[in-house]
């Protein structure tokens, strides 16, 4: 019985952290994949912004479900530092998720630090905390839109395989990132997922008290595109615009703010 729960608990997962220890090197954690511990130590300045995402089924784990639960923290005014996963499933489907969730992070430089990991006969899924350091002053809120505001969509739908959709993230996390850095003033902000543009806005709308007046669709109103629908000012928009031109990431004005 005891080397039953060993062999479970202890060494059955000990592949885990020999697949996940470079992670160390994209940080340099206190405690981190190389200590094996229960928890994770970093040293950081600024104000933490963190988020968690899942259940993913498998099949988002192997495209790009640490983009996604980035997104949640990027989209706030954060920039990622480190993430902690809980994958579960049978061994041959942990495996794969972990060897996917490994290559997001080396290519998005972005660590998965810690988790937990359980080989069980259940479905396959994994869920991902992204924890961030503000590079604004506060937190950009989904319920802060304003009358007059331009309703838009920023980035190109993070979809296709799992190559296209690290290049189309890394565009618009750079080009928000600056944005941001040259002082753009974003009113409200929502990466658009569940539910697509139909849930996104509505629940902005619920949130600001204002209604959201868009004009003809050319995207799904209801997929997930896992890009940022933002509101912001006129001018500000126009400044923006300039921006996602100068680096190559859509931006789309889909409507006002009434």
């Amino acid at each position: 019985m005891e080397d039953n729960v060993i062999g479970k608990y202890v060494e059955g997962i000990a592949w885990v952290r020999d697949e996940l220890l470079a992670m160390d090197g994209l940080a340099d954690p206190i405690m981190g994949i190389g200590s094996w511990d229960d928890a994770v130590c970093i040293s950081h300045d600024g104000t933490l912004l963190a988020s968690m995402d899942g259940p993913y089924d498998k099949r988002l784990v192997l495209k790009s479900a640490l983009i996604h639960a980035a997104t949640d923290v990027v989209v706030k005014g954060a920039r990622p530092v480190f993430a902690l996963d809980s994958v579960a499933g049978p061994e041959v489907d942990v495996r794969q998720m972990i060897d996917s969730l490994k290559a997001q992070a080396l290519a998005m430089e972005l660590p998965i630090l810690g988790g937990n990991t359980r080989i069980e006969d259940v479905k396959p899924t994994a869920t991902v905390c992204v924890v961030g350091t503000l590079i604004i002053a506060e937190p950009i809120r989904d319920s802060g839109a304003g009358p007059g505001d331009r309703v838009c969509l920023l980035g190109e739908p993070l979809w296709g395989a799992q190559d296209e959709r690290i290049g189309k993230a890394k565009i618009l996390f750079s080009a928000w990132y600056r944005a941001l850095e040259e002082g753009i003033v974003i009113n409200s902000s929502k990466d658009v997922t569940k539910g697509g543009i139909t849930g996104v806005v509505h629940e902005m709308q619920e949130k600001s008290g204002r209604m959201f007046e868009l004009g003809e669709p050319t995207h799904s109103l209801t997929r997930n595109l896992d890009n940022f629908l933002i509101t912001l000012a006129e001018g500000e928009c126009v400044r923006l615009k300039a921006i996602s031109e100068d680096m190559g990431c859509p931006l789309e004005v889909i409507g006002v703010v009434k």
